[in-house]
C-alpha cells in the first residue's frame, strides 16, 4: 500500500459535505481528489466493513442517513439512496460486521432528548426503513449539557455480539445484544460514569478485553476490563490535560474523539479548547499512562483517525478549517507535524487502500 484514500466528512455547511482526499505516504500530505456536493454538510460517516460502500448522515434535506458507493478504482463515491434520520444532531453512523445493519446514533431531536436508530442494509448499499428505534430516560449534574439524554457514538464490540453507546447526557454507557438478522437491540447492562462525566467516544483495544472511554465534560479517559463473562470492571481514570493547565472560565476544555494505535502500545484522545492530541502509553495489560499533549495546529479537533498501518495521525481542526497530518514514532508514540491542509469544517475521517 503506498498510498490510502481518507474519506472527510465537512461539517460546515460549505459548498461539499464529503471531501475525498488521498494520504501520500512518502511525505505525509494530503490531496483532495473529489469534492461531494450532493450534500452540503456531513456530520459523521463510516466505511461499511466490506470496503465497497460509506455510510454518511447529513443535515440536508430533513436530516438524512445516506450511503455511497465506492468506486474500486479511484474511490470516488456516488450516492446510492437516503433515509430519514429522524433527528436534528445525528451524531454517528456505522454499519455493524453482520453487514446487515446501519446503527446510528441522533444526539439530539429538536428541544428534547435524542435517540438510537437501527437500519437495513443490503447487498447492493441500499439502506431500508429503520427497524429500531430507542430513547434513553435519565438526565445528570450539568444543567446545561446533561438535561436530557444524548447518545454520542454507537459502535459495536469487537465480537459483534453488542452494540455499545456512550450517554453525554445520563452518565451512562449502554451496552445493547444486537440481534443482526432481525436488526433489534435489547438492553444488557449499563456502565456507570462518575457524576458530570459526559462520555462521548470508546475505543476498543486490538488485542486484548478492553474499552477505553473518553469523557467530554471532565476531560478524562476512563478505561473498562471484560472479563468474558459480559462483565465489566472500572480501571483507572486518568486527565487528558497536561499538570498545571488552568481551564479558562469561559471556553473549558472538551474532549472528542479516541483511538488504540494498531500495535496496542500506545492510545490517543482529542482536546478542544487546549486544542491538542493527548498520547498514553499502553502497558502489557493494557492499562495507560499519560505522556504527553501534542498541539492540533488549529482550533476545535474534534475528530482524527490513526491509518492501518500505523504511520500517521489525521486529525480535523473544525475552528479553523484544516486537517494537520502528523507521523507518528512507532517505539514512543510521538507525534511529528507533516502537513495541514485548507478543509470546511473536517469532523470525521475514515481511510481505505488506493485502488
Amino acid at each position: 500500500m503506498t498510498n490510502s484514500l481518507v474519506y472527510i466528512a465537512n461539517g460546515g455547511g460549505g459548498p461539499c459535505g464529503i471531501t475525498v482526499a488521498e494520504l501520500k505516504y512518502e511525505d505525509g500530505t494530503l490531496s483532495p481528489i473529489q469534492h461531494v456536493t450532493e450534500i452540503s454538510e456531513c456530520h459523521y460517516l463510516n466505511l461499511h466493513p466490506n470496503g465497497r460502500f460509506l455510510v454518511a448522515t447529513t443535515m440536508d434535506d430533513d436530516v438524512r442517513v445516506l450511503s455511497f458507493a465506492i468506486d474500486p478504482n479511484s474511490g470516488h463515491l456516488s450516492k446510492i439512496n437516503s433515509q430519514p434520520a429522524a433527528g436534528t444532531s445525528p451524531a454517528y453512523v456505522v454499519v455493524d460486521d453482520s453487514e446487515k445493519n446501519v446503527l446510528l446514533v441522533n444526539y439530539i431531536v429538536g428541544e428534547t432528548r435524542g435517540n438510537v436508530r437501527v437500519y437495513p442494509i443490503d447487498s447492493d448499499g441500499v439502506i431500508g426503513v429503520n427497524t429500531e428505534m430507542i430513547e434513553h430516560d435519565g438526565n445528570s449534574v450539568n444543567p446545561e449539557r446533561q438535561e436530557v439524554s444524548h447518545p454520542h457514538m454507537i459502535v459495536t464490540t469487537p465480537d459483534n455480539r453488542f452494540a455499545v453507546v456512550p450517554d453525554l447526557g445520563t452518565d451512562k454507557v449502554y451496552l445493547y445484544a444486537l440481534d443482526a438478522a432481525r436488526g433489534k437491540l435489547s438492553l444488557s447492562q449499563t456502565l456507570d460514569l462518575p457524576a458530570g462525566a459526559g462520555p462521548r467516544h470508546v475505543a476498543f483495544h486490538p488485542s486484548l478485553p478492553l474499552m477505553y472511554v473518553i469523557n467530554e465534560l471532565d476531560s478524562t479517559l476512563a478505561t473498562f476490563i471484560y472479563d468474558g463473562d459480559d462483565n465489566w470492571t472500572t480501571g483507572p481514570i486518568l486527565t487528558t490535560l497536561p499538570d498545571g493547565y488552568q481551564q479558562p472560565v469561559e471556553r473549558p476544555n472538551t474532549t472528542a474523539d479516541v483511538h488504540v494505535h494498531p500495535n496496542g502500545k500506545f492510545l490517543y484522545g482529542s482536546n478542544r479548547g487546549h486544542d491538542s492530541i493527548v498520547i498514553y502509553s499502553l502497558d502489557a495489560e493494557g492499562m495507560p499512562r499519560y505522556l504527553a499533549n501534542e498541539s492540533t495546529r488549529g482550533a476545535w479537533p474534534r475528530a482524527f483517525m490513526i491509518d492501518p498501518r500505523g504511520e500517521y495521525l489525521l486529525v480535523g481542526n473544525r475552528h479553523t478549517d484544516n486537517a494537520a497530518v502528523f507521523s507518528i514514532d512507532a517505539a514512543t508514540g510521538m507525534l511529528t507535524f507533516r502537513s495541514s491542509l485548507a478543509l470546511s469544517a473536517p469532523i470525521a475521517f475514515k481511510m481505505r487502500a488506493l485502488g
